[in-house]
């Protein structure tokens, strides 16, 4: 049986990836290149123990007969892959995780490195991904991380019969730091998290409910420290930050889910929340295709 290479780093190409993987665990025989969030997402989801395998990954190269890799902007790991399969003449597919910044996903040093196929999770993605690569072989799956999540939605509903507080969950994303990492500029979209959430208190009574709790959640690869300043600025409003209990939980148990541009988001409306963003009126509009997003 063929050995094929799992890579990934950031936190959304390894939910899809690591579900696809559990899906097909039987088909095939698999080797993995894991850092950053990916570790424990793969961990949580596999329920294994996972490690990266060496920064020299000329080795993993030889081992594997073939790849399919996450994307990532934060990270080069599995643009680096790409480059260094090409030149064994061994297949890469690569998996999209989100609507925004696709042929940046494949920039390494200035130099554009593609797979020989890509991976698309919806409707939307693959209208985006066609017109971004249109000599490339694109793949329709069904999205294995939201899939999974389908299936789970009854069992965590009945649990959160239990809660009674009304609550309003806040999905954050490190705006200013990837804005700073493509285009040199924290503030080139127009806002960064911090101006987003200062909007968002400023216009809460826009949403007209009645609310007992906010539940902030940091993105997976940042630290809850990083919005303690929200407590102290905000002391109006019952807030708590949470990074520790399941997405999916804390999204049933909320009344209605607000963000940028995150995946929780999309994540949410399969719930059927209620989801807005917040980004400010002098930012990029929401790249999310979502109509349902208000």
């Amino acid at each position: 049986m063929s050995i094929i290479g799992i890579v990934a780093h950031d936190a959304g190409g390894s939910e899809v990836l690591s579900h696809w993987v559990s899906q097909n665990i039987d088909q095939a025989n698999f080797k993995y290149l894991l850092d950053g969030p990916a570790i424990n997402i793969f961990k949580k989801n596999l329920k294994r123990e996972f490690f990266l395998n060496q920064k020299n990954i000329e080795p993993f190269i030889e081992e594997c007969d073939s790849f399919i890799c996450a994307t990532s902007w934060k990270s080069d790991l599995e643009k680096k892959i790409i480059k260094e399969a090409a030149k064994k003449k061994k297949r890469v597919a690569s998996v999209l995780d989100h609507w925004i910044n696709y042929r940046e996903r494949f920039l390494l040093n200035g130099d554009i490195y593609l797979p020989n196929e890509i991976w698309v999770c919806d409707k939307y993605a693959l209208d985006i991904a066609s017109r971004s690569f249109p000599d490339m072989k694109l793949k329709l799956i069904k999205n294995p991380y939201l899939e999974s999540l389908k299936k789970r939605i009854k069992s965590v509903k009945r649990k959160s019969n239990k809660i009674k507080n009304r609550r309003v969950l806040y999905v954050c994303e490190p705006i200013a730091e990837h804005s700073q990492i493509q285009y040199g500029d924290q503030n080139f979209l127009g806002y960064d998290e911090n101006s987003a959430i200062r909007y968002f208190f400023e216009n809460i009574n826009l949403l007209n409910i009645d609310f007992d709790k906010i539940l902030i959640r940091p993105h997976p690869s940042e630290s809850v420290d990083k919005y303690k300043w929200v407590k102290g600025e905000f002391r109006n409003f019952d807030i708590s930050i949470e990074a520790e209990s399941e997405l999916l939980e804390e999204i049933v148990n909320s009344e209605i889910v607000v963000g940028c541009e995150s995946m929780a988001m999309v994540v949410a409306l399969e719930v059927n929340k209620r989801v807005f963003t917040s980004i400010p009126p002098n930012g990029r509009e929401c790249v999310l295709p979502h109509k349902s997003i208000k």
